[in-house]
This record gives structure tokens, C-alpha cells and sequence, in this order.
């Protein structure tokens, strides 16, 4: 089997996938990839100055998957059980393998053999570049940054009437694959993350905002006082709210609220719903559904994105690609069975638990920012609204139809003039892609999906 370079620490979870698969293949498996996992993580909740809560995490675990040959095609099965002691290894590959005989086959399934998997030499250097490092951060420091950041968001303003607590976590994770075809790898994954959450106001008025920055490295995290200040000021803009006209207008979504619409278009891509015709993008590819100055990309490899991947749950090697390229859907995100059931290109997408059917999803989404910064998006616009806050989620992802209450300002004469609250955005998802009037330059980090401004066209707002 190939390995990468890896210290002893991660090892020993490699070490089990390896050993589950001898087990279930001396069970009577054909086919079989193993899946362990490894979770350490610690977080700490304060509120008005005193700690509420301190949580640790500390779980590993195994997931199986096999196939058996019924001599009427290939059935498989999957489970997972946290006992990796030898006898616990071998019953729950004794237990899969059972569970696999008597399961019905499936002329399609595609076992775990033939896949694209990275080199050793590429495993080599995607753990030089990504070397397992400490996330910075212990128990105390934690807790001085939670304090620290809760207590200038509270002492921003006395219209700061409250505080909704501020958190702060950090921990690690180790993944490993493998599979009967001799693949066998794994990576590792750090994080650390400080959120706030703050209310201006009283009584019937008040209203809450949040700040939250998360990134490799506690070093590499905003400092307490930008995420204070971000929470405090947007809880501070929304105070006093009122309604507005309804009718068609131009909507502005921020970035906070423009990767929602992200969300929308992977899900409609996923090749699964492709498969079950459960999408309105199912006719799409190769078609401009986007306007031409639109690009997304899927990029597995980026510096700042925490969806960085070198394989997928299925051991294949992922590889970047534009999925919208000047406006047209290039591809539908594949596993290996979507990709053989739609004959269409393995894109590398298999997201995979410990149990369970596989599922599909992206690594770092990128929309690719324009050149113009969300005040001159606005002054452009002249009359709108900037969307700041989505409720609810009145998606159907089958039609396309959208409908979702909001929050925000409106523009009036090119200028933000006062928020607004209580109202519905809506439209149609295939409608509103094609629409899309500007993009901003203001491009901003979410986890593993980074998205600028968004300004959409001809949207329906309701008014109270």
C-alpha cells in the first residue's frame, strides 16, 4: 500500500483502516475501503464577563464499507463502531460482511477499485505544504480571547443593552482512507474560531447581530476587538427599522447573505439530485446560466480555504476547475456512481461519514470577485435594497422558486438611507442567476467559501 509521510500520532488510525480491510476481506468482502477518523476539540462559551460553558471533544472512530459478489451482481453494506481494539475491528467487519450478503445488489454499484487516486510523490508534498500543525491555541488562551473580544463588543456603545455571549474553539481532526486496492493515505485538519454576539437596544426594539472569524491557525484569526466592533455596529445599523414599498426592485446581497446563493447552486448541481431529476439546474449543463462576467470555481487547494482536500471520500485525487466558467455550468459534482450512472466526468466530490451512502459536496467554493466596491454597487444601483440578514428557507430546490424572509437598508438615490425589517424577498433561482446585475470586489472568507457582493435584478420584495 502507498503511504504518505506521516508522523506516528496519525499512524495508528491508518494503521486500523488497513487492518479493517484484511478483516473483511478474510470475511468473504470482494471489495472494501475503510474510513477512520480522529477528533479532538475544545471550545469555551462566555457571557457578561463569565464563563457558561467549557466543552472538550475527544472521539475517533471507524467506518466500513463492503461489497460482497451475490452471484447476481455486487451488494454492499456499510457500518462504523468506535471500539478499534483488534476483536472490535474484526466484529465489525465480520457484522458488514453479513450485513452485505443478504443486502440486494446493485447493477450500477461501483466498488472501491479503478479509482484516480494521488501518487505517493503528490501525498508527499501535499503533507509538506500541509503539515499537521497546532492550532495555537490552549483552554486559557481561548478564554482570555472569548473575554476579551465579549467585552469590547459590550462597551462599544451604551446602545449595547446585552450581550448573547462570545465563543471560542479550537481542535483537530485526522482522516484516513483505505481501500482493497491498495490505496491508503490520510490528512489533518487544525482550526480555531471566535465568534460574538451582541443586542442594541430595549424592549420590542432591540435587535442582535453576530461577528465570527474562523482560520488554521488562532494567529491567523481577526483580533477581538475587529470582531467585537463588526458585531456591535451591525447590531447598532439595524436599530429603529421600518418596512418598505413592495414591488421589484434590485436586491444587494453582502457577502454573509450572497453565499447562500452558493449554497443554492451546488445543491442544484449535486449529481445526485441530477440523477433523480430533483433539481432545476438538471438541463443546465454546458447552458449560460450565469451572466458572461461570472466565474465560480471549486479549488481544493487554496491557502486560505479550510475545505482543502487531496481525495475525496472515495480516494479520489481532487482537482480544481471552474464549475461556472464566463457564466456557463461546465460540470455536475460527481461521485464515482453519479458519475457512471450520468456518463459524465468523476469530479472528485464523494463527501463521506463513517456510515452511510455517500454523499456529494464541494471543497473551497471561490465566485470570483469584480472590480467595484459595494458603496459604488449601491451608488450604481440608485434605488434597492442591501440584504444583510436571510430568515427562514423558502427554497424549493426541485423548481427553482424562492422565497425568504429578510433584513436590511434601503437604498434610496444611490445611498443607504435606513433598515429594514419584517419583509420577503423572491423570485426564481434560475431567474435570478441570469440576472445578476454586479458583482463586488469585496470578496470574504467563509470557512471554505470565499463570495463578494452580489447585485441582483428585478427581484419582488414584499413590503408590510
Amino acid at each position: 500500500m502507498s503511504h504518505s509521510n506521516i508522523k506516528p500520532q496519525k499512524d495508528s488510525i491508518s494503521g486500523h483502516a488497513e487492518r479493517l480491510i484484511d478483516s473483511a476481506k478474510k470475511a468473504g468482502a470482494i471489495h472494501v475501503d475503510a474510513m477512520a477518523i480522529s477528533n479532538t476539540g475544545d471550545s469555551i462559551t462566555v457571557r457578561n464577563g463569565a464563563i457558561e460553558s467549557v466543552e472538550r471533544e475527544d472521539a475517533q472512530g471507524m467506518g466500513l464499507r463492503a461489497f460482497f459478489d451475490t452471484g447476481r451482481g455486487l451488494a454492499f453494506a456499510t457500518a462504523s463502531s468506535s471500539d478499534l481494539s483488534e476483536s472490535g475491528l474484526n466484529q465489525l467487519a465480520a457484522q458488514v460482511v453479513a450485513m452485505a450478503r443478504i443486502s440486494e445488489p446493485d447493477p450500477d454499484a461501483v466498488p472501491p477499485t479503478g479509482a484516480i487516486h494521488p501518487s505517493s510523490n503528490e501525498l508527499a508534498a501535499w503533507n509538506a505544504r500541509y503539515p499537521d500543525r497546532d492550532h495555537g491555541w490552549n483552554i486559557e488562551k481561548a478564554r482570555d480571547a472569548a473575554m476579551q473580544c465579549e467585552e469590547i463588543a459590550r462597551n462599544y456603545s451604551p446602545e449595547i443593552s446585552n450581550s448573547e455571549g462570545a465563543d471560542a474553539s479550537f481542535g483537530s481532526s485526522h482522516i484516513a482512507y483505505a481501500s482493497s486496492d491498495g490505496f491508503s493515505a490520510e490528512y489533518a485538519k487544525s482550526s480555531a474560531s471566535l465568534s460574538v454576539s451582541v443586542i442594541a437596544g430595549t424592549g420590542e426594539g432591540m435587535q442582535r447581530d453576530y461577528a465570527w472569524h474562523r482560520a488554521f491557525h488562532a494567529s491567523d484569526l481577526r483580533t477581538p476587538e475587529t470582531i467585537a466592533h463588526e458585531a456591535a455596529k451591525r447590531a447598532i445599523a439595524m436599530l429603529n427599522p421600518g418596512s418598505m414599498e413592495s414591488g421589484r426592485t434590485t436586491v444587494v446581497f453582502e457577502p454573509r447573505t450572497a453565499s447562500s446563493l452558493l449554497g443554492h447552486l451546488i445543491g442544484g448541481i449535486n449529481g445526485r439530485a441530477v440523477l433523480q431529476e430533483r433539481t432545476f439546474l438538471a438541463d443546465s449543463l454546458n447552458a449560460e446560466i450565469f451572466p458572461e462576467f461570472i466565474t465560480i470555481e471549486d479549488n481544493p487547494d487554496h491557502p486560505d480555504g479550510m475545505g482543502n482536500r487531496l481525495f475525496d471520500g472515495e480516494g479520489t485525487r481532487c482537482v480544481g476547475r471552474n464549475i461556472i466558467d464566463s457564466g456557463r455550468l461546465n460540470c455536475f459534482l460527481t461521485d464515482r456512481y453519479t458519475a457512471k450512472r450520468l456518463k459524465q466526468p468523476e469530479t472528485g466530490s464523494a463527501v463521506r461519514g463513517l456510515t452511510g451512502d455517500i454523499g456529494i459536496g464541494s471543497s473551497n467554493l471561490i465566485w470570483h470577485p469584480g472590480s467595484q466596491t459595494q458603496e459604488k454597487m449601491i451608488a450604481e444601483i440608485g434605488n434597492g435594497l442591501l440584504v444583510t440578514e436571510m430568515i427562514g428557507f423558502g427554497v424549493n430546490g426541485v423548481t427553482g422558486d424562492y422565497s425568504r424572509g429578510a433584513a436590511g437598508f434601503l437604498i434610496k438615490n444611490g445611498k443607504i438611507v435606513r433598515p429594514v425589517q419584517g419583509i420577503t424577498i423572491a423570485g426564481n433561482l434560475k431567474e435570478m442567476f441570469a440576472s445578476i446585475k454586479m458583482v463586488g470586489s469585496d470578496l470574504t472568507w467563509f470557512g471554505s467559501s470565499a463570495v463578494p457582493s452580489i447585485a441582483i435584478s428585478g427581484m419582488t420584495v414584499a413590503g408590510q
